[in-house]
């Protein structure tokens, strides 16, 4: 199980071919004798705002299906997740970044991840609880077992 684990890690680091949708998730299946994996990218052009009874502790969020992501891989693979920095940059989640406006405000955003059989769902929290709805952005997750 390590041989294979090990192996699913190499060859994503490698880079391997993966499709692209907007808000869905494009499975590209790849298999060694050794290890499986699926990677696939997704646009988040919509996000859901969530907070506390009172309105306060507020964060965003957007659910993505991910039928391949089972039982068995949540139990016996690994689920990563990327930022998209740029088209020739991704960053792993959780990311935590921190920012300041041109009148001296300063923030952090964290962006994170949480998964489930059957989805993936990324969060955005800015330290300010400022509201401001996120950007669009892509993002990648490798599925591997």
């Amino acid at each position: 199980m390590k041989t294979r684990i090990i192996t699913a890690i190499v060859l994503a680091t490698i880079g391997l071919a993966s499709c692209s949708e907007s808000d869905t998730f494009a499975l590209r299946d790849q298999c060694t004798e050794d290890a499986c994996w699926y990677s696939g990218e997704f646009d988040v052009n919509r996000w859901t705002k969530v907070s506390d009874r009172d309105g306060l502790n507020s964060y965003y969020m957007a659910d993505i299906r991910v039928p391949r992501l089972d039982y068995e891989i949540m139990r016996g693979g690994l689920v990563n997740c990327y930022l998209f920095v740029n088209s020739n940059t991704q960053t792993p989640l959780p990311c935590v970044r921190h920012y300041e406006n041109a009148d001296g405000q300063l923030w952090t955003r964290t962006i994170d991840f949480e998964y489930y059989n059957g989805g993936v769902t990324v969060f955005v929290t800015d330290s300010d609880f400022s509201g401001d709805v996120p950007d669009p952005m892509t993002f990648r997750i490798m599925l591997s077992w």
